[in-house]
């Protein structure tokens, strides 16, 4: 039995960074993108990820954009407009007509953390006050 050579390329191509836009196009037909992980630089608000193959592409997100929920180009899983408030990473699957869904998002948290923190120093800083009495 004969052995046949093959060659293929192992794990992802490294991210690609694309600037914050009504429409950013993650997946051009033109394979302009060429790799499933975008890092989208910049501020503002995001509609839509333009027309693409069927196709699933891994986003990673700086703080101060706002998706906006609009289905079917751009279906969020929460149904409502996101703000982005902490790097986060989101997963989204196109059907190949354009239409974006939202499969998986997950934020850093670290706003959350701040907020929390935030709060337990209040709260320390009263009973501070009132041990002081």
């Amino acid at each position: 039995m004969p052995i046949l050579q093959w060659r293929c390329a192992h794990g992802d191509a490294l991210p690609v960074t694309l600037t914050c836009a009504e429409t950013v196009t993650i997946a051009p037909h033109d394979d302009s993108v060429d790799s499933n992980i975008v890092r989208i630089a910049g501020c503002g608000i995001i509609e839509w990820f333009g027309d693409g193959p069927p196709i699933t592409k891994r986003v990673i997100f700086g703080p101060g954009i706002v998706l906006v929920h609009n289905p079917p180009r751009l279906e969020l899983l929460t149904d409502a407009d996101r703000s982005i408030a902490a790097l986060s990473i989101g997963t989204y699957s196109c059907d190949g007509g354009g239409n974006w869904l939202e499969v998986h998002f997950t934020s850093t948290g670290a706003a959350e953390l701040s907020r929390r923190l935030d709060l337990l120093e209040e709260r320390l800083a009263r009973v501070e006050r009132m041990l002081a009495r």
